[in-house]
């Protein structure tokens, strides 16, 4: 069976401020920084258990936590409140209950897989 590839939210719950920033740095360059300690990632199962593998070393079992979700329509994805402030997400009009919707159809696809989400999430005005 092929692994899975695709899009994953990682979101992590670190004790330790150095902690936190080691996971952070490694997470910035891995992926996208969507809100405070929320990564979206892309890649193949495998590639999500080396990132795994990596930030495991960085952490305490018993104190931090890190979780992954498999995510297939990073497109849909509501938010309520301001959120976090960043030119890859573009919120349009309001949703269901007053929530907003973030995404929408994709944009022309790219080689970089951060411009690719970028498209996916930028919306015109």
């Amino acid at each position: 069976m092929r692994p899975r590839s695709g899009w994953y939210l990682l979101a992590y719950d670190i004790a330790d401020p150095k902690r936190l920033g080691r996971v952070y740095r490694l997470l910035k360059k891995e992926g996208i920084n969507v809100q405070g300690s929320v990564f979206f990632v892309q890649g193949s199962e495998d590639d999500l258990n080396k990132l795994l593998s990596r930030l495991e070393v960085l952490i305490l079992a018993k104190k931090d936590d890190i979780r992954a979700y498999p995510i297939t329509r990073p497109g849909d994805v509501w938010s309520c409140g301001t959120g976090r402030s960043s030119e890859a997400l573009i919120l349009p009009g309001k949703g269901r209950k007053g929530h907003k919707k973030v995404g929408g159809k994709p944009q022309a696809a790219s080689k970089n897989w951060k411009e690719k989400v970028l498209a996916w999430f930028t919306f015109k005005k």
